[in-house]
């Protein structure tokens, strides 16, 4: 499968997804750090979800529902974490994760900001929204820092999170 490159930075190449990407996602995703700020990722997470997750993401790719890309570090062509679109809800609204060992590096920040290249010079949109967990000030940190501004705020049950959360909604709007 030939890589499809969505945008590089001096550090980051971001790319849509390939089957054997499942191998590198696994260990990253299977750590409930990483797991307890998503809604949805399980855990633990094997090597089928892995799989399960990367065909998953690769069909909803091809229909235009979701975009789903690799944060791939250049210096060693390591994927460190996905970040995604979600393609048919208006706004569109992205997602991103990093595994736990690449924390705290800046990374999340670069992803965001070659995604919101991509979304307004690529797919000419000038709205996205992002949904984080309230307790996750690392995130909301990545959002404020990207032009992200606060919406709204709710409580949802997630039982596989714990119970009762609460959810931040942030906006971005292109300029």
């Amino acid at each position: 499968m030939e890589m499809e490159l969505i945008g590089r930075t001096s550090r980051l190449i971001l790319r849509c997804l390939m089957p054997e990407d499942a191998a590198q996602i696994q260990p990253l995703a299977d750590n409930w750090e990483v797991a307890k700020q998503t809604a949805n990722l399980p855990f633990p997470y094997g090597k089928e979800d892995a799989e399960t997750f990367v065909g998953q993401a690769l069909t909803a790719h091809r229909s235009g529902r979701e975009l789903v890309f690799a944060i791939v570090r250049r210096e060693d062509e390591r994927l460190i974490g996905l970040t995604g679109l979600v393609a048919d809800v208006a706004p569109m609204e992205v997602g991103y994760w990093l595994g736990q060992p690449f924390w705290g590096c800046g990374y999340a920040t670069e992803a965001l900001e070659e995604i919101q290249k991509y979304i307004r010079t690529i797919l000419s949109h000038r709205r996205l929204h992002a949904v984080v967990f309230g307790e996750n000030a690392v995130s909301i940190r990545v959002l404020t820092k990207c032009g992200f501004d606060f919406l709204e705020s709710w409580d949802e049950d997630l039982p596989h999170r714990g119970g009762m959360r609460t959810l931040h909604r942030y906006q971005w709007l292109a300029l």
